[in-house]
């Protein structure tokens, strides 16, 4: 068994798909000799499996024609809870040894001082610095797609939480690489996947396995990491096969096409339209006879505006989207799973787009279809009670009530009563989020900047989000921008 070298915050699917992985396959080439210690944040059922299968577990990649490969995977070692005190010290514990990487890999909601998943990488970094020194160099990577994601946690830790010693200030600014990181895999929830595959894939494995993990087939670029200061140890850079690359420059071009061209096919393209609509999976969404060529001109319209403001040598910013188009309809997968943390996602995936030099000189087509996708998406953050402020639910276009799950209740609190509400009412709500430079500008910007600057894709989103919140349903206003009707 290898050592511990390796602690992961985060015991989810999108760690075992993909860096769990990549490290069981350099353990396996004899790349690299390191297991991995997990803590799982919330429960303690992941953590308990990992423990009772000896840290073993499979990766079944799948899409709708059938499985196309079963992967045994024995990178994890050891696994606690960090829910409790027990468990946190538990976790702590493997503080003690040499350790070359932490990862944490949580949504973009655990990402916050106060946060469990922060609170305990804060530890934890003040615990390998008490045991190992000022010599010692470590590696932290967030595995969540949030731009600029490892500059975000050192800002976070250096600068919200409390200074312990000037000593481990120093330490953190500069004997800690928080490297910057894309991620990209499709890692369906269980439930979402046809009851067939799973069938097929219990057959297949001889052992019982209840940290099954199903995934895509690896995509062409799964995994880049930005290591300016070359600190990291885990010698990711020799997966060249699997399309893994570790740059020392900066990766902010990629990781801008990442949000911008591949996660805003979920959300503002076509998640939250999908559950509105009562169709429960992204897939079926996707290739819905009235969704599926908005989503392509969407995406389209996208393209042409991203390739423009960050052009990257070689490569077409249209292939790169619609290749992810491409690659959603082949994968069973939930809306309920991506539509979470909205209006972090419409300000890392939008914003830009919003306030896009290259805006003006887009289709007439295109400005309807991006304002109807961002309206869809207010649409779906608008609570349906009135009486009770603290109901966070809202009701589909089927009448089907759902969680509003958004931590941040800003957009929901203005939206709160605008079922039936008049043009102007809607304008002022529209107007009142547009021009809200917190919600659109990053913590910490040196000049936060609102959408309101944008007033035609202003005035289109108040003038949909009008439609979808007087009786009309989304498949029918989609319906008139596809006949060109409005």
């Amino acid at each position: 068994m290898p050592p511990v070298k390796i602690l992961a915050i985060g015991a989810g699917g999108l760690q075992r798909a993909l860096t769990h992985e990549f490290i069981h396959i350099l353990n396996e080439r004899n790349l690299y000799d390191g297991g991995i210690f997990v803590g799982q944040p919330r429960g303690t059922e992941k953590a308990d499996a990992f423990n009772r299968q000896n840290g073993t577990y499979h990766v079944v990649t799948f899409d709708l024609s059938g499985i196309h490969d079963i992967q045994q995977v024995s990178s994890v070692i050891g696994a606690t809870t960090l829910a409790t005190e027990t468990g946190r010290e538990q976790f702590y514990a493997q503080t003690e040894n040499p350790l070359d990487l932490i990862l944490i890999g949580v949504t973009e909601a655990g990402i916050a001082k106060g946060e469990l998943a922060m609170d305990v990488l804060d530890e934890t970094l003040y615990r390998y610095f008490c045991h190992h020194g000022v010599d010692a160099t470590l590696c932290v990577i967030n595995t969540d797609n949030l731009r600029n994601n490892g500059d975000i946690l050192r800002d976070i830790l250096q600068n919200e939480y409390p200074k312990r010693s000037d000593d481990y200030t120093a330490w953190l600014e500069t004997n800690v690489g928080f490297l910057n990181e894309m991620g990209d895999r499709l890692v369906p929830q269980v439930y979402a996947v046809p009851d067939e595959i799973q069938a097929a894939a219990r057959a297949q494995i001889e052992s019982q396995d209840e940290l099954i993990t199903y995934a895509e087939q690896s995509p062409a670029t799964p995994l880049i990491l930005e290591d300016l200061e070359n600190r990291l140890r885990v010698p990711f850079g020799e997966l060249e096969d699997y399309g893994v690359i570790v740059s020392q420059e900066s990766i902010e071009p990629y990781h801008d096409w990442k949000l911008l061209l591949v996660n805003s096919v979920h959300v503002p393209g076509i998640t939250h339209k999908g559950t509105l609509s009562g169709i429960e999976y992204v897939n079926e969404a996707a290739l819905h006879p009235t969704f599926a060529p908005h989503l392509e001109r969407l995406m389209n319209g996208y393209a042409k505006i991203v390739e423009a403001d960050i052009p990257i040598a070689g490569k077409s910013a249209r292939a790169y989207s619609l290749e992810f188009v491409d690659r959603i309809r082949r994968v069973k997968d939930d809306n309920a799973r991506i539509n979470i943390i909205e209006t972090v996602k419409l300000r890392e995936r939008a914003a830009d787009i919003v306030r896009s030099p290259n805006y003006d000189a887009s289709t007439e087509l295109f400005k309807c279809d991006f304002a109807y996708s961002f309206a869809t998406v207010l649409r779906f953050l608008t609570p349906h009670a009135i009486s009770s402020l603290d109901d966070y639910s809202g009701i589909t276009d089927t009448g089907t009530e759902y969680e509003i799950r958004d931590p941040d209740r800003t957009i929901q609190d203005i939206l709160r009563g605008a079922y039936g509400a008049s043009q102007i009412d809607v304008k002022g709500r529209i107007e009142s989020i547009f021009s809200n430079a917190a919600l659109w500008s990053p913590a910490g910007a040196t000049s936060p900047t609102g959408l309101d600057g944008n007033q035609d894709f202003m005035e289109r989103v108040a003038q949909y989000y009008h439609q979808l919140v007087n009786g009309e349903t989304c498949l029918a206003v989609l319906e008139s921008i596809n006949s060109g009707s409005t």
